[in-house]
């Protein structure tokens, strides 16, 4: 049985800043809205929090899903810790979702409730972009003194190793972590491989760019670099798809540059909309300050587009240099990297080999694992709120991969759902098995196999790929090569 399955009639609630139907959603209400109707597929009684925005209801029932609203962009946070006293012992769990600022669950909830803090990316460089003075340090002080004390000894959510070496360096947190990535929603359409008749790229070099519209997105970086693009490579093109307060400076800065023939902005388009411009595109780049993960690349590797990134928190886990995109050094001139990302893309069966690996890395991720994986957590901790009782394993960051064979492969499998823990990873093939063991390293890995009766043939700490895709093993040998 999997973890989604145990959740069977748990009363679960999401609690989150905005819902997808908000105007300035971005990717943690997609995180927020694939688990919860995964959630509520597998038999769960789950309510999504969020704050109302103009034109929603107060509220409505979507996938399963009953979704309340209360409150605007800061009151969200008061009306949701009233609906927290008003229903303190209704739900068996609450994933509390931190977006900069969290809503403090455990100060509302009794102690048998389990309180699963999720975080997407550390926002302490990022609330003088966000938020005018003195808010901006009312924010630091939220998200890390006094998080630290309100969520101290419950477990964290990541949704990459950035985000874990961000919490642990930026705001001290010493919890249990678990990463639970993103995972991919695939476009609806395959497309016919470069050089076909059915190639959507073409001749033409093309960038194409789905993102909220907000400062910390730098996209008036990749506006900068633009004439300086057209110059070197006549006839490229750039699509920007999306939203936000910095459409109307991206478009000034566009018209001010003389680059408005060579960029498009598409607004808010819809979901096939946005598969059809990644797909046309040779290239994707996102300049972004920093990321959680980097759900923007994985989308466009989906449809075979390679991305271009700076080396920062959350991107740099997205994107598999020299497989499926370009790491920047935060200081490089991006006209210049993006230039020679084209350039390595002129040939046709080029660009079809990177789609090669681009489809085969974004085909590890799934939001079916991604909701299995966050399900899994919040048992172990609703069993541990409910018996007290603690593992063995102290909280460490370390995971260790290990591999052993079996005589008999049934007996090993029973012995693994029962003896392992359900945040920790297995696969069989025959009678040979791959564990993934979170937190801890390969001495403690070591006695831990030992006490199941098994001697690995081999022990290695997790790489962060390992740790990303769980136990899928290595890519395929076409993903080896570079482009």
């Amino acid at each position: 049985m999997t973890a989604l399955n145990e959740l069977a009639r748990a009363d679960i609630l999401f609690l989150n800043w905005r819902d997808p139907s908000h105007p300035r959603a971005g990717g943690a209400e997609v995180f927020c809205r694939e688990t919860a109707r995964r959630f509520s597929a597998a038999g769960a009684h789950v309510t999504v929090f969020t704050a109302r925005h103009p034109g929603s209801e107060p509220h409505s029932v979507s996938d399963g899903t009953r979704i309340l609203r209360g409150g605007g962009t800061y009151g969200v946070y008061a009306a949701a810790a009233r609906h927290l006293l008003r229903h303190r012992h209704t739900y068996d769990a609450v994933i509390d979702c931190q977006n900069g600022i969290p809503f403090f669950s455990p100060l509302f909830t009794p102690r048998w409730t389990a309180d699963i803090c999720v975080v997407h990316h550390v926002h302490q460089t990022q609330f003088d972009l966000l938020l005018p003075r003195p808010l901006n340090t009312v924010g630091r002080v939220l998200e890390k003194q006094v998080s630290k004390v309100v969520y101290r000894g419950r477990p964290v959510v990541v949704v990459s190793p950035s985000t874990l070496e961000g919490i642990r360096r930026e705001l001290g947190f010493r919890n249990p972590v678990y990463i639970v990535p993103n995972g991919n929603t695939l476009a609806p359409a395959s497309h016919g491989p470069a050089g076909s008749a059915d190639d959507p790229r073409g001749r033409t070099p093309a960038i194409a760019v789905v993102s909220r519209l907000v400062p910390q997105k730098r996209l008036d970086l990749l506006v900068h670099a633009m004439p300086a693009l057209v110059h070197k490579m006549p006839g490229v093109r750039l699509d920007i798809a999306g939203d936000g307060t910095e459409l109307p400076r991206l478009r000034a800065l566009a018209t001010r540059l003389g680059v408005s023939d060579a960029v498009t902005f598409h607004g808010r388009v819809s979901d096939e909309r946005k598969w059809e411009l990644l797909a046309q595109a040779w290239l994707t780049v996102v300049p972004s300050v920093a990321e959680g993960w980097g759900l923007t690349v994985i989308e466009a590797n989906a449809v075979g587009t390679p991305a271009v990134v700076y080396d920062v928190p959350g991107l740099r886990d997205a994107v598999r240099p020299g497989h499926t995109g370009w790491l920047l050094p935060p200081e490089a001139d991006l006209a210049g990297g993006v230039a020679d990302a084209l350039a390595e893309l002129t040939e046709a069966a080029a660009r079809e080999r990177v789609a090669g690996r681009c489809r085969s890395w974004a085909a590890t991720f799934s939001w079916d694992d991604t909701a299995e994986r966050l399900a899994a957590v919040v048992l172990e901790e609703m069993s541990r709120t409910r018996r007290h009782r603690h593992s063995r394993r102290r909280p460490s960051d370390l995971s260790v991969i290990g591999s052993f064979r079996v005589t008999d492969g049934n007996a090993m499998e029973q012995v693994l759902r029962q003896a392992l823990r359900l945040t920790d990873a297995w696969n069989r093939c025959g009678d040979t098995f791959r564990v993934l063991l979170h937190g801890c390293d390969e001495v403690r890995a070591a006695r831990a196999l030992r006490r199941l009766g098994v001697r690995p043939s081999e022990l290695t700490l997790a790489s962060r790929q390992d740790v990303l895709v769980g136990t899928a093993g290595p890519q395929s040998e076409s993903d080896r090569t570079t482009p």
